[in-house]
């Protein structure tokens, strides 16, 4: 692997802290091994239990690595259908836990992203910030107007850092698909670039402030707020929203001094989360406490749409699906959607598939509604998935990570209820959704603007094969790829039955001449004995002739 000059640091960096952890035999097959000092080397090869706990000293070594790796982990541990149990697992507990940058760096970002002092556009800002991530810092202003507004500015550098690391990364992949067995049977490159890309949208704040405007237009007053984006001081490293106040939605001491009823916000979150996913097709993907908070009038407000799905259609249609089989325990169904949910290895074993998803109702759908944790469900579905090499998109995991995380929100909520309790409440209404005449309106008007098409076009069709008529130049042309080898296979079954009805004579001609001694014989000669050998004769000659040939 050719690590370019301008990556020689960074590459040392990494290698030095992987080999810290324990990873020097990584190295030494990746060929990293020569970026390192001895000292760091041996100091590596001798830490205790290497092999057993590789993945939590993974999660440190990304920790280490600093906020672009954090992030990565964090996207990577939403993949259970590409990565392993055990490593999704060490991943789910990374925590974003990094310093605040310098105020002086949110002023100098923020005076070159509005080509403006910070006077000019807000009458106030809080120094002190809200939050802190790996990305970036939320800070607290009132907009010139008075309008409230919270404002997320992006790490200084970390682009510059992130692109040096994705260079790098790439590299590792590929040369990790061409040295390990491991890496190419969980496509590790595929991985890789899908991470990045996701990470990618994360870093433009402006794609943010697009999700974010998109869920406000769709899901604003139905029962929950989304903040509105300024666009007008939003950019690539700054994003400006509305602030609305409300408390988090795991601090239910706070929700219960504002008297609010627990269960009430619950069932409501739920519905919310089913009608972003089955209805409207646009969910968000991290509705963790820290971006679900509550109002005073009970509205959930829905923070940081830097994750998002969307799913089509056909794709609603099948996750609804498989919500439903899973909660009925159809084991055989859940097998089918699963295999029409992504794309499956010709030689994938549906029976052995089908007994592993029974082994998995038996674990689930047995115990009762309060024990059936149904976002753990499809994250053991995607882990089959995984074992039996079947393809999923990757809105899919984000709907296992968002099924997984609502249902402890709800659980810490009220202990009693359930995604899938209230989930069977609403199966018929999310049917009827899918039923309902007024949603065929779209697909009727295609139809229709399909069949108009193919009409206006058909009298100029007609006309074109009646001039080829006139002209004589009708032909039909057969074609079948497959022709000469069904020729060929008959050829050789004629033959067989030619070569058998030969030989069947040959039999007949020697019973005859053991039994019939008094055969004609002219002078000496033995007429039926030189026959039968000239028969005989002539039979061999064919059958060697026609092996020879391949005919048979």
């Amino acid at each position: 692997m050719v690590i370019k000059p301008m990556h020689w640091r960074r590459t040392r960096e990494i290698a030095d802290i992987l080999a810290r952890h324990g990873f020097v035999m990584v190295l030494d097959r990746l060929g990293l091994s020569r970026y390192l000092p001895w000292s760091t080397r041996l100091l590596g090869k001798f830490q205790p239990d290497m092999e057993a706990n590789w993945p939590q000293r993974l999660v440190l070594v990304l920790a280490a690595l600093g906020p672009t790796y954090i992030k990565l982990g964090q996207l990577a541990s939403t993949r259970p259908d590409l990565l392993p149990r055990s490593l999704i697992e060490a991943l789910s507990h990374l925590q974003d836990d990094v310093p605040a940058f310098d105020f002086v760096e949110v002023q100098r970002i923020l005076t070159s992203a509005w080509s403006a002092p910070l006077s000019d556009v807000l009458d106030y800002f809080d120094p002190e910030p809200v939050a802190a991530a790996s990305i970036g810092q939320v800070h607290r202003g009132v907009l010139k107007g008075g309008h409230r507004v919270v404002v997320k500015v992006r790490r200084p550098g970390i682009v510059q850092r992130s692109e040096a690391d994705f260079v790098i990364l790439r590299s590792l992949a590929e040369l990790a698909e061409r040295r390990s067995e491991w890496a190419r049977q969980y496509d590790l490159l595929h991985v890789v670039e899908e991470l990045i890309t996701t990470l990618h949208n994360e870093l433009d704040f402006t794609i943010e402030a697009h999700y974010t405007a998109l869920a406000h237009k769709t899901f604003d007053g139905r029962g929950c707020r989304i903040p509105l984006p300024i666009l007008d001081w939003t950019c690539s490293d700054v994003l400006v929203l509305e602030e609305i106040e409300g408390a988090k939605i795991s601090d239910t001491k706070r929700l219960r001094q504002m008297g609010l009823n627990l269960r009430e916000i619950a069932e409501h979150y739920i519905r919310i989360i089913y009608d972003q996913v089955f209805v409207s097709g646009l969910f968000h993907a991290d509705p963790h406490p820290g971006n679900v908070h509550v109002t005073g009038d009970g509205s959930l407000v829905f923070l940081d749409w830097g994750l998002v799905g969307m799913f089509s259609n056909p794709m609603r249609k099948r996750s609804l699906d498989l919500i439903i089989a899973l909660s009925q325990g159809r084991s055989e169904k859940v097998v089918r959607v699963l295999l029409t949910m992504g794309v499956a290895p010709p030689e994938v074993d549906s029976q052995r598939l089908y007994y592993d998803v029974e082994v998995l109702r038996r674990r689930y759908y047995d115990a009762d509604l309060q024990n059936f944790h149904i976002g753990q469900a499809i994250g053991d579905l995607l882990h089959l998935a995984q074992k039996y090499r079947i393809r999923l998109p990757s809105e899919y995991t984000l709907l296992a990570r968002a099924a997984i995380i609502a249902d402890g929100v709800v659980r810490q909520l009220d202990n009693h209820l359930s995604l899938t309790e209230v989930g069977r409440e609403l199966a018929p209404h999310l049917i009827w959704a899918r039923l309902n005449p007024s949603q065929w309106a779209e697909k009727i008007e295609e139809v229709a603007l399909d069949w108009s098409t193919m009409l206006s076009g058909l009298p100029i069709n007609i006309q074109a094969v009646l001039n080829t008529l006139e002209r004589g130049e009708f032909r039909i042309t057969v074609e079948n790829t497959h022709i000469e080898r069904i020729l060929a296979h008959w050829e050789k079954l004629v033959n067989r039955v030619a070569l058998s009805l030969l030989l069947g004579a040959i039999m007949l001609g020697t019973a005859f001449i053991i039994y019939q001694d008094h055969l004609r014989r002219i002078g000496d000669i033995p007429v039926a004995d030189v026959g039968f050998l000239c028969a005989a004769a002539l039979a061999v000659w064919v059958f060697i002739e026609w092996v020879a040939k391949k005919h048979l």
